[in-house]
């Protein structure tokens, strides 16, 4: 299918945000949306891994054929669901990984604008004053916030569609990033959830610089030896 492609084909927002964190924006229903800004790591230990979805969508897969070889075999019809492509499958798998790969995350936030930057990918960016439909090279995109989360949708010209929904918690202290993967031929959604934690770079002893070829680049910085 023609959505194998490579993550660099995907286009990057280069504009910049300046986040006010006492400036909350609203949704198109006046319900507040809550603040995003900062910095976000990947919590591992409450996150899916894409190898287990795709395992477990193998097993589906399994247990369909095997129900359906044992109504054969008693020469029984059987009105299961598709069972889908497993080439088309194992290449949303790979998608999957690569959209739901960034381990950090920056989030920039004003009254008008949301900006995730993702880690060695493609940013996420959303104007807040209610849903949009934006053509791009990819398909459509389209953000919007429903009054508790925040959509993302980018429909390929294929028909891949991949939505992420996002979902801060009460604490602040935590965001939920929930991805799903659609595609023509696959029986069910791909959908990873990943969880990621705040974090201070400074105290973290990341050091931020911002490049012309690659964006935003964060390093760890080696701590000063004890005299």
């Amino acid at each position: 299918p023609a959505f194998r492609y490579a993550l660099s084909s995907f286009p990057v927002c280069l504009f910049g945000c300046v986040s006010d964190p006492a400036m909350m924006p609203t949704s198109h229903d006046d319900s507040p949306i809550p603040d995003l800004s900062g910095h976000w790591e990947v919590d591992y230990a409450r996150s899916d891994s894409v190898q287990t979805q795709l395992n477990a969508s193998f097993r589906e897969v399994q247990r369909e054929l095997r129900r359906r070889q044992e109504a054969a075999e008693r020469g029984a019809s059987y009105q299961g669901p598709p069972m889908g492509d497993l080439d088309t499958l194992v290449a949303v798998a790979k998608m999957a990984k690569l959209v739901t790969e960034p381990e950090l995350l920056e989030v920039y936030q004003d009254v008008r604008r949301l900006r995730i930057e993702r880690e060695n990918s493609f940013a996420l960016t959303c104007e807040l004053a209610g849903a949009q439909s934006v053509p791009s090279l990819l398909g459509a995109e389209r953000c919007w916030w429903d009054g508790h989360q925040l959509h993302f949708r980018v429909l390929l010209p294929d028909g891949l569609l991949i939505k992420h929904r996002f979902v801060r918690s009460a604490d602040g202290l935590s965001l939920s990033q929930r991805t799903a993967l659609t595609a023509p031929g696959v029986a069910r959604d791909m959908e990873v959830i990943r969880i990621f934690s705040r974090y201070d770079p400074t105290e973290r002893g990341y050091r931020c610089t911002e490049t012309l070829t690659r964006g935003r680049v964060c390093t760890t910085e080696q701590a000063a030896p004890h005299e």
